[in-house]
């Protein structure tokens, strides 16, 4: 039997993930928030009665609060004659929470995944009543890219590593279908404020930033999205300075074939058919093969002198890098028990990728520790130094560096490390002397006359949060509701 006042939603699991995350949010809540931060279908229908309530009739299904709350909060507007509840404010149309994801989804679509600020800006611009946090949420589950990241996976393969710098908020369903097709792949989220594993990320972002802008102004353009496939693909074919090949040759084991010059010829010479090319496409395709494995084998790099272990064991990489690109082939019988394998053009590319990069990096090394010796040199046991305090967990009116006591000087790998003491504890975590400031002429007499003794260990979050917002604790702040000192006692 059919029932026409019922209707049958039917929710894939993103869906129903996003309403559960949804709820557990509002749960959190203080109970006096819960009811009135979003309105449910229930509710809507509620608020209309009450003001389709002629004026002066006695409301006998609802509490006085509950109507006097209504009155003020929201009007009635008809849109294709059709009464709807809108914000008293904004004159926009209540969005119900049954409608939430299904509204944020086009909202976000249509402003072409343009991000948090400017998929709420195009809800406020039609609806009302959308928090802010279940627009938060829904962004936080990044359908679309991992679709995309689906999508390359099955073109080029896996990775070993897929690393993610959003911490434990990067999870859905595809992300985790993508766990279970290849159960070799390691997913490893990124830690918060943590530069040493996403600072190459960083660097990278800002060199596209800086490309992309570039493309914008020289093409007289102002979509950065149309911009992104030409400006990627030619980062990706230009020179690296570190591995001293193009991306695109890592990946392929080739230059691009685009042969733009040798088609503008042939477009300014007027041919039109195959048959009057001056050279066959197929030989001229075998020349430039021919050169440039003449050119790689010249270009070689042999190193006499061993790479830092630190860094990597640049043999043993370069030959699993060989030895994982080579066909297999099968095995003759051979006077001789050692089977000679002959590298390709990919392998070879790869490890001149390899070693120049492994080069670099050396070099890069051997750099930063010399300059982390020099400045070691200036800091000794008992130096007042200061350590910088992350921009979250301080405003822009709180001391940016927090004042400690160098009370512990040890030596790993060639590098000198640092025990460091506060006002409020023994620094839990290690650190070297370029993230130090002097502070051997501003340092605090609180700190000067503290003993060691008595101090209990602390982490620098824990200690910067005491130092700046002045709170007992140091911890992060749990009120779920209106909250005057962002400090829990």
């Amino acid at each position: 039997m059919m029932e026409s006042n019922s209707t049958i939603v039917q929710m894939n699991n993103d869906e129903k993930i996003y309403y559960e995350k949804v709820d557990e949010y509002i749960n959190s809540l203080d109970k006096k928030f819960r009811e009135k931060c979003v309105i449910k279908q229930q509710g809507y229908d509620d608020i209309l009665k009450c003001l389709l309530l002629p004026k002066g009739s006695p409301p006998d299904a609802y509490s006085s609060t509950f109507v006097y709350w209504v009155k003020h909060k929201f009007i009635l507007i008809k849109i294709a004659g059709i009464d709807i509840v809108a914000c008293i404010k904004s004159k926009k149309p209540i969005c119900v929470y049954e409608a939430f994801y299904n509204v944020i989804n086009e909202a976000h679509a249509a402003v072409s995944h343009g991000g948090r600020e400017k998929t709420y800006f195009e809800l406020n611009s039609q609806y009302s009543w959308i928090p802010r946090f279940c627009v938060e949420i829904f962004l936080k589950q990044c359908l679309p890219f991992a679709t995309k990241l689906r999508d390359l996976f099955f073109t080029f393969g896996p990775p070993r590593i897929l690393h993610s710098d959003n911490g434990r908020e990067f999870i859905s369903n595809v992300i985790t279908e993508l766990k279970n097709l290849f159960p070799d792949l390691v997913f490893i989220r990124g830690r918060p404020r943590h530069p040493q594993s996403q600072g190459c990320i960083e660097r990278a972002n800002g060199i596209l930033c800086e490309a992309l802008g570039k493309w914008m102004c020289t093409n007289n353009s102002t979509s950065w999205s149309f911009a992104l496939a030409p400006v990627i693909y030619g980062l990706n074919t230009r020179m690296s300075s570190v591995t001293k090949t193009t991306p695109y040759e890592v990946m392929f084991g080739q230059q691009p074939r685009s042969d733009s010059d040798f088609w503008k010829l042939i477009q300014q010479n007027g041919v039109e058919d195959e048959e009057n090319l001056p050279t066959p496409v197929a030989e001229l395709n075998d020349e430039l093969n021919d050169d440039l494995n003449d050119d790689q084998g010249d270009s070689l790099i042999h190193f006499d002198k061993g790479i830092d272990a630190d860094v990597v064991d640049l043999d043993k990489l370069s030959n699993d890098a060989v030895s994982c690109s080579l066909s297999n082939t099968p095995s003759t019988p051979r006077s001789s028990s050692i089977t000679e394998k002959t590298p390709k053009k990919h392998d070879l590319v790869r490890k001149i990728a390899t070693d120049n990069y492994l080069t670099t990096a050396n070099k890069k090394m051997k750099l930063y520790r010399d300059s982390l010796n020099l400045i070691a040199n200036n800091f000794n046991i008992n130096d007042c130094v200061g350590i910088a305090i992350h921009t979250v967990d301080r405003t822009n009116t709180d001391p940016k560096y927090l004042p400690c006591l160098i009370i512990e000087k040890n030596e790993k790998n060639n590098i000198s490390l640092y025990k460091l003491i506060c006002q409020y504890g023994i620094l839990q975590n290690t650190f070297e002397a370029g993230q130090f400031m002097n502070l051997k002429d501003a340092c605090p007499n609180e700190l000067k006359q503290i003993d060691v003794s008595t101090l209990k260990p602390i982490t620098i979050i824990e200690a910067s949060k005491l130092y700046s917002r002045g709170s007992t604790t140091g911890r992060t702040c749990n009120c779920q509701g209106k909250c005057a000192t962002k400090s829990c006692p």
